[in-house]
């Protein structure tokens, strides 16, 4: 990805500023809105811009899922390899959320589905009437209300619970970083490096172990496709809080291929 702008790196750390600026990835900070999104605007939950005679998202037991957002890429101006134009959607299943039932990791789309329209239609055009969608429980649902999204442009190093913090910054290093300061490094970069927001591309914020250090067939979803973290003035709790990530293989998002997607999930 193409990094337009430097990273500000807080004094405690000017030490690693070659080692940060190196790992910086472009990513769009997502912030709801109290303006109403229509059919075709980004958005959290709602009702999905649905072309008609398209079919509706069903997860593997052939239960209707809801939407939880949408992004109208023509808004939200995201960095290459992204693509610039088209509707991109996350649905997830009851099961996810319901009866405390946060299953923790998946790859096959059985229980979430990533859909991706590269041409829009008019609006006229779209389905208007989502009846079917009364008898899918809403109860824990992690979003309380539809609301659309307004995206800001930033760059950011790789974050405190990536994994790959320590390619740039050795685990030698940040030793002699706590020994030297007297100061952990770990808390120090956790406090600036978070990555806590929601968000589309940059680097994801876990809340235990990045598990992709664990497995090579896990570390080919390199890309964040979009994160969403609780947050209560938002009306956003997943669990008691949590937070959802997808990722997906940089060269096939290049391809516009959205079909192998990681849908992670974590809550305290």
């Amino acid at each position: 990805m193409n990094i337009p702008m430097s990273i500000s790196v807080p004094k405690q750390l000017e030490c690693f500023s070659i080692q940060l600026h190196n790992s910086a990835l472009s990513y769009s900070r997502l912030r709801p809105s109290r303006q109403k999104p229509s059919i075709m605007n980004s958005k959290f939950a709602g009702f999905p811009y649905l072309p008609k005679g398209a079919a509706y998202p069903k997860d593997v037991h052939g239960q209707f899922m809801l939407l939880l957002a949408q992004i109208n890429l023509a808004e939200a101006n995201l960095p290459q390899p992204f693509p610039a134009v088209g509707m991109l959607q996350f649905f997830i299943s009851e099961t996810c959320y319901e009866h405390g039932q946060f299953t923790k990791g998946h790859r096959q789309q059985y229980h979430f589905k990533v859909c991706y329209y590269p041409f829009l239609v008019p609006e006229q055009s779209t389905q208007s009437d989502f009846f079917f969608l009364h008898d899918v429980s809403r109860h824990a649902f992690p979003i309380q209300q539809e609301v659309g999204l307004t995206f800001s442009q930033h760059v950011e190093p790789v974050s405190a619970t990536d994994y790959r913090l320590h390619y740039f910054v050795t685990p030698y290093l940040q030793e002699q970083f706590s020994n030297e300061y007297g100061q952990y490094f770990e808390d120090i970069y956790f406090q600036h490096f978070s990555a806590a927001d929601h968000k589309i591309g940059g680097y994801p914020y876990f809340i235990g172990k990045d598990e992709r250090v664990y497995s090579s067939a896990l570390q080919q979803y390199d890309t964040l496709l979009l994160q969403i973290v609780s947050n209560d003035e938002q009306g956003i709790m997943w669990g008691d809080c949590g937070v959802i990530k997808f990722l997906i293989n940089e060269k096939k998002l290049s391809q516009g291929d959205f079909s192998d997607v990681y849908f992670y999930i974590e809550n305290y």
